[in-house]
This record gives C-alpha cells, structure tokens and sequence, in this order.
C-alpha cells in the first residue's frame, strides 16, 4: 500500500488556522481534487468537522476518519494501526492523507508516508496549525511554480 500525504503549508510549516483552511486557492483546489476523486482520503476527526456540511463526506472518494469517537456516517478506524491493519487485509493500493496535523506527524514519525505532493505557498502566515518537519526524509522529483507558491512533489529517501 503507497501511502501519499497531501498537504499545503508556508515555508514554516504552518498548515491551518482555527480548525480549518485560511486561504482560499483555486489551483490547489483543483489538484487535491484530481489527486484524491476516486482515491481513499484518510484524515482526523478535525479535518473531517470542518470540512463544510454540504462536502462530507468528500464525494467521490472512501473517506476514513482515524479518531477515538466515532463519527455517525463515516468508516472510522481507532489507530493507525488498526486502520493499516485493515487496509492490508483488502489489499489496497492507494491512500491520501488529507489532515490534520496531528494525523500527519503520526504517519511521518511512523515512516508510513511514501510520497507527499505538496503545496508550498510563498511567504509566511499568522497561522496556529503546524505540522512537524519531515521534508529531510524525502527528496524532490518534480515542482511546479504557480500563482502562489510551489507544487512540489516529494517521494521517500531509500
């Protein structure tokens, strides 16, 4: 199982703010969109809360929240081991990490991320979510200027 983080950051790490999205960007948009339709999207109870009512769960995609209480009308999974135990036992092929930060430090710090296609946005913000440093356990294979910063495209140092 190849397992991809998606995320968008600035250049110090910052990912969030209140529990949600501060920006609004139509490029990064379309290409989480293209990424994760018809993918399994993984994320934490967080993320999944504040995805606006009308878009949860995210159309058009598995959606799995890895959290401690349920939520009603969404495959859930207790840990991170339990969730990868079950996906091994339906042998899947592809999982996007959507979020939350803290979802996304347990799989780096575990090693179970293979690839991350980033959004790494020019300058810094008053932001209060931030993601760990992990870009130094993998390497760039490809990147892409846009109107507001980068898409950079990581995979996992051998």
């Amino acid at each position: 199982m190849k397992i991809t983080a998606i995320l968008a950051m600035d250049s110090s790490l910052l990912i969030g703010s209140k529990n949600g999205l501060p920006w609004h960007i139509p490029e990064d948009m379309k290409r989480f969109k293209e990424f994760t339709t018809g993918g399994i999207v993984v994320m934490g109870c967080n993320t999944y809360l504040s995805l606006p009512e009308r878009f949860r769960p995210l159309p058009h995609r598995r959606n799995i929240v890895i959290t401690h209480t349920p939520v009603d009308g969404v495959e859930c999974y207790s840990s991170i081991e339990l969730f990868i135990t079950m996906m091994q036992k339906e042998t899947v092929n592809q999982v996007w990490l959507i979020g939350w930060a803290s979802i996304y430090d347990q799989f780096f710090a575990h090693g179970l991320v293979d690839q991350v296609e980033l959004t790494l946005l020019d300058g810094e913000y008053e932001w209060d979510i931030r993601v760990s440093e992990f870009r130094f356990d993998f390497h760039e294979t490809a990147s892409l200027d846009f109107s507001q910063g980068k898409f950079i495209s990581l995979v996992k140092n051998s």
